[in-house]
């Protein structure tokens, strides 16, 4: 037999090429129930890029009007299918009996005032922040994103106002291995007159100023505390 016979040697396969393409991180929206960040989750919604998960951390004392506000908009969301929670902090060790569920009662309980009368926002931080980040920490896809070593999105509503320019300063400061922060209305270059403008524009009514009632009180307290010295010393 010829060489030139013989069957050419057939070619080894090539191997298979594979692009490993990971998951989107999860991104969710820390929703206050206010004008920012209900600006925020309508205009995510009209662009087709809701969050994966809205989530509002509860303290229990938040003004009537404005559980009203959030019913609204949980059904807002629901016709939607954009996935909501509400979170309560669940305190475990208590100093004082008996045990509390809310800030209210923890103030009544350990006879004290909420911290940002004291310059602080430490309340803030128990009450809302914390059970949000205990929810995520056993939500399945912040579980995922993390095993994949992503971090989750997390959608804060800062607007650009001067106001919102010093939390953001603030805030942006704090290094987080599991969260990445972003705040898509400094982006857009939005101030609080621009969210009212598309709240409304979106057929819904605006927020009332979110802030719990103890606060509210707690302003008029003083007041007539200063009144009350003010007016003795013309006596």
């Amino acid at each position: 037999m010829l060489a030139s016979d013989r069957p050419a040697p057939s070619a080894r396969p090539r191997d298979i090429d594979y692009i490993r393409v990971a998951e989107p991180a999860p991104v969710v929206l820390a929703y206050g129930i206010g004008v920012d960040s209900t600006a925020l989750l309508v205009e995510l919604e009209s662009r087709g890029t809701p969050p994966d998960l809205v989530i509002t951390g509860d303290p229990g004392i938040e003004k009537p009007e404005t559980y009203v506000y959030q019913e609204m908009m949980a059904a807002w969301m629901a016709a939607r299918g954009i996935r909501y929670e509400t979170v309560r902090y669940t305190p475990k060790r208590f100093k004082h009996w008996p045990p509390y569920y809310d800030l209210l009662a923890n103030v009544l309980t350990n006879a004290t005032l909420p911290s940002i009368s004291l310059g602080r926002h430490s309340c803030s931080l128990k009450w809302k922040v914390a059970p949000q980040d205990a929810f995520l920490k056993q939500w399945e896809p912040a579980k995922a994103a993390w095993a994949r070593g992503q971090k989750v999105i997390r959608l804060i509503g800062y607007d650009a106002s001067p106001a919102d320019t010093r939390r953001y300063n603030h805030a942006s400061a704090i290094a987080n291995d599991l969260f990445e922060c972003r705040y898509p209305l400094r982006e857009w270059g939005w101030n609080r007159a621009a969210c009212i403008a598309r709240i409304e524009a979106a057929g819904l009514p605006v927020p009332p100023k979110s802030s719990c009632w103890l606060l509210c009180l707690q302003m008029v307290s003083r007041l007539t505390a200063t009144l009350y010295l003010w007016a003795t010393k013309l006596s």
